[in-house]
């Protein structure tokens, strides 16, 4: 038997050597991307500890299915409702983008790796039209990874905020925020001196010609139109609301910012119920040119425009108003693009559920009950479009459209492509029994 030459023997022992060499473990990082984002079946359970994997399996969801289930359900839905990309080394873990919500990225700010533990620390960032978001919240996510039995599994997780109150960028966007929410509640409040005029004149035969004629019993069923105390004071969140050249068939509301110069805008009305705003907040300028911001069609035909803004707080002129349900936008959309799903359905895929603000006028008037809104939702997830099909009261309305329209859903998958879904929904108002 010929004997192998030495140099062809070591050749044969190396390349034995390098075939039985296990891979590489993984590290904690393709772990924790695994974990979340993984396509095998047991991606989620195999990153939890022995003692976790067991209580979730005992704990069943109100659908029936035990959490683990619920939150590869949940997962699966997120993967297939977007185009993201994942990075097992390097300063960035995972980037996603679509046209609505810009391009989010999460960062790895650390990475400190101890023996059996890892610490992975992220953080959240939204860039849009290639400027990042200032968020008023800065919320960091710190991962601990344990190796147990060669297997990275996910011991803790540790949510952090920061709210960097000396940023000037910052305290702009608060004030942008705060400016905006009492924008919306003057529009708000602007409709539902509207509405009692509309309610007083019916049963009057005229025009109330100032807020405390609305709000004080009148005629011979003592009955009182506005009920918001404050509102009738004629002060109310920052603005003065007032009632001018009124005559029995005709009449101004105006509502205008208490402190001068102070970035918001002034909205006025009249008896045709569409809502005008002025950006130097002067309530003349809002009576002889103001723009449209609501219109007065009634809850099936309103339409909201918010002047955008960066974080500086300079307003801009709005690009476009969004569309409604009769825009060309809607009605390019081919039919076979929706799918009607239920009510149900589309509850168990809520993400973020606003409860609505109980009018006061409601409140006082004894109104509850349901609203029926007609909704359709984007393939993102996202309200695209509201409308009242019925409603206990019309004092119910607004509160509704309001709560609703921020309202998201994980997407509807098709045969695993998003698509738009015409659904209902139904906001319940309940008095509490005295």
């Amino acid at each position: 038997m010929a004997r192998l030459p030495l140099v062809a023997l070591v050749c044969l022992v190396a390349n034995l050597a390098t075939s039985q060499t296990p891979p590489p473990p993984h590290t904690a990082r393709q772990a924790l991307i695994e974990m979340f984002f993984g396509t095998g079946p047991n991606h989620l359970e195999k990153h939890l500890p022995d003692i976790t994997r067991n209580a979730f399996k005992k704990m069943p969801s109100a659908n029936g299915m035990n959490s683990l289930d619920e939150f590869s359900m949940i997962a699966s839905q997120l993967k297939a409702g977007g185009k993201f990309e994942t990075f097992e080394t390097g300063p960035t873990l995972l980037s996603t983008e679509d046209p609505n919500n810009g391009k989010v990225e999460l960062t790895v700010e650390r990475d400190d790796l101890g023996g059996d533990e890892d610490q992975i620390e992220l953080a959240l960032h939204i860039t849009k039209n290639f400027k990042e978001e200032s968020l008023p919240i800065i919320p960091r996510f710190t991962f601990l990874m344990a190796q147990q039995a060669d297997v990275w599994r996910l011991n803790e997780i540790d949510i952090t905020v920061k709210v960097p109150l000396s940023d000037p960028t910052f305290l702009k966007s608060i004030e942008y925020h705060q400016r905006s929410q009492n924008e919306m509640m003057t529009i708000y409040t602007v409709q539902s001196i509207v509405g009692a005029e509309k309610s007083y004149s019916a049963a009057q035969g005229a025009y109330a010609c100032s807020l405390s004629a609305l709000g004080s019993s009148a005629g011979t069923e003592h009955r009182t139109y506005l009920f918001d105390r404050q509102l009738i004071s004629g002060k109310k969140n920052g603005y003065i609301f007032v009632i001018s050249n009124c005559d029995a068939a005709h009449y101004k509301v105006v509502a205008e910012p208490e402190v001068p110069n102070s970035g918001q805008r002034a909205f006025c009305s009249d008896e045709g119920g569409t809502v005008r705003a002025s950006a130097d907040g002067k309530a003349t300028t809002c009576l002889s040119s103001g723009e449209v911001v609501r219109d007065g069609g009634g809850p099936t035909g309103i339409t909201l425009v918010v002047p955008s803004t960066d974080v500086t707080g300079a307003n801009a002129t709005p690009s476009a108003k969004p569309a409604t349900a009769n825009s060309p936008a809607k009605q390019s959309r081919k039919a076979t693009d929706r799918v009607r799903v239920s009510a149900g359905v589309m509850h168990g895929l809520q993400v973020r559920n606003v409860y609505p603000a109980y009018p006061a006028e409601a409140k006082a008037a004894g109104a509850q009950g349901s609203v029926v809104l007609h909704a359709i939702i984007g393939t993102d997830g996202n309200i695209q479009s509201l409308n009242v099909l019925s409603s206990a009261s019309p004092l119910l309305d607004q509160a509704a459209l309001d709560a609703v329209r921020q309202w998201t859903y994980r997407p509807y998958l098709l045969n695993g492509t998003p698509v738009e879904v015409d659904t209902q929904i139904t906001v319940n108002f309940t008095l509490a029994s005295r």
